[in-house]
């Protein structure tokens, strides 16, 4: 479980401009790039994949699912 509280992840999801389903401007592939390069990990793997298994739906997951390394 994540380490970010429900106001960390409401303002990270502003500044990703989520509500749309998109994180940023990333397109599938730079977006795997980008979360394999910061963490290791594979984004795209069945257990990040929730709801619609847009990207945002995917980060939140991830947020759930991984610790916050401090």
């Amino acid at each position: 479980m994540s380490d970010l509280t429900r106001r960390e992840a409401s303002k990270f999801e502003k500044m990703f401009g989520m509500s749309t389903g998109y994180v940023l401007n990333f397109s599938n592939r730079t977006f795997g790039e980008f979360v394999v390069d910061s963490t290791s990990r594979d984004i795209f793997d069945g257990k990040y994949d929730h709801a619609s298994g847009s990207k945002a739906n995917r980060l939140r997951a991830f947020w759930r699912e991984c610790p916050v390394a401090g």
